[in-house]
């Protein structure tokens, strides 16, 4: 039945989606705060639950509190009616979760990328795992409601196409048409979309979703990054400007990015700008540990300066600060315009707690002239697999919260 919330859908089915929301949202919920929630009738709603509860896509999960009289059935969705697969192709790692429709994770496979993985090898490696997985756990083709697939660089969202790579990739992915070559695979819906988005969402969806109407998740790695969810939706536009962020300008007599403009964020903040620093002034003769890390100066690698700040290194700690003193400029810019509930830092490098304090600290004093505006600051809740979580979440929102638009 999930499926067919989509289209165009009978004053039943509509009902019964309807339904199906407000427990997915609010659940356990009882038929009472049904009613209150969607207008329904105590007639009309105690038909649709029963209908979901026929339907097997929903369950009573025990009894809620009495305000006088019997205990009231309380109900939530049925995890195992469909399963959802996330996939996170992205710089450092490919991801593959197997998610149930709570989005918890029942199993993850990553594949460690390197510049050597063409499109068709990452391909058999999803192909591969998704198979197992299903396998494994026993998902039939038909209980399989989707693949989302989250991705960096240039993408056609619409026609599901990576149109180009990032600077880390084979130079193979271009114009490659994930969504079709995966529907053709596995015969099932397929959605991409950029990572930044995923996460956002993965992050609403996951735990802010009863809380708050508006978030912003950023990441700072290898590039910068930014999703946006208002009113409870994803915003996005018909062009991917997936990277807009790390181009927000942030001095404009400073150094030039490769876009061409000065003093974008990208240049501060970016992990390769922080190495490019690094190296800069170990050869410039300053001390670091690092050095005991690596023979060559040109090989420092992302572990190694996270290693050096744990161990509170002063040439690492003061240059990542310096970098999240200019990532907290470009946060308060964007707090401004968005006026978010939550702002999230993720990413390899903007979620370390040097980088993520330095930060913080900066985009609250700049927006300290509104004192009776308050954000939230916070690091993601679900790790490493934001993304994947956020692709499969975007299949559910496909059939329930949306009307079958991508």
């Amino acid at each position: 039945m999930l499926k067919q919330f989509t289209g165009l859908m009978s004053p039943r089915m509509k009902g019964l989606k309807s339904i199906y929301q407000l427990i997915r949202k609010f659940g356990p919920v009882d038929k009472n705060q049904l009613v209150e929630l969607s207008g329904y009738k105590q007639s009309t709603c105690a038909r649709l639950i029963e209908e979901l509860l026929q339907a097997n896509l929903i369950y009573e999960s025990g009894l809620g509190e009495s305000s006088g009289g019997r205990r009231p059935s309380m109900y939530v969705i049925k995890p195992d009616t469909y399963y959802l697969i996330g996939v996170d192709i992205a710089g450092a790692f490919t991801r593959v979760i197997l998610l149930d429709l709570n989005l918890t994770i029942l199993e993850v496979a990553k594949l460690e990328m390197s510049d050597q993985y063409t499109p068709d090898d990452v391909l058999e490696f999803i192909y591969q795992k998704i198979e197992q997985m299903m396998r494994d756990h026993h998902v039939q083709t038909e209980k399989l409601l989707g693949i989302g697939v989250g991705s960096f660089g240039q993408l056609d969202r619409a026609k599901g196409i990576i149109l180009s790579p990032e600077r880390f990739m084979s130079d193979e992915w271009i114009n490659v048409n994930i969504t079709e070559l995966l529907q053709r695979r596995f015969n099932t819906l397929v959605i991409l979309d950029n990572g930044a988005n995923l996460a956002a969402l993965g992050e609403y969806r996951s735990k802010y979703w009863k809380k708050v109407d508006s978030l912003v998740y950023t990441m700072s790695g290898i590039g910068i990054r930014c999703g946006i969810v208002s009113e409870e939706k994803l915003v996005g536009g018909k062009v991917d400007l997936e990277g807009s962020f790390g181009h927000i300008i942030v001095d404009i007599h400073g150094r030039k990015c490769s876009c061409g403009s000065y003093g974008c964020l990208n240049v501060y903040c970016t992990l390769p700008y922080v190495q490019e620093e690094l190296i800069r002034q170990l050869k410039r003769g300053k001390e670091s540990i690092i050095r005991d890390m690596i023979i060559n100066i040109e090989d420092i690698r992302l572990d190694h300066i996270l290693d050096a700040l744990d161990q509170n290194d002063p040439l690492c700690c003061s240059i990542i600060q310096d970098a999240a003193y200019f990532y907290g400029i470009g946060l308060s810019n964007l707090i401004y315009l968005v006026r978010p509930d939550v702002v999230i830092i993720g990413g390899a490098l903007a979620s370390h707690p040097i980088f993520y304090e330095m930060a913080t600290k900066t985009a609250k004093q700049r927006v300290q002239y509104y004192p009776e505006f308050e954000v939230e600051f916070c690091t993601p809740s679900t790790g490493y697999n934001v993304v994947a979580v956020g692709a499969g979440c975007m299949i559910l929102d496909y059939y329930v919260e949306t009307n079958g638009e991508i």
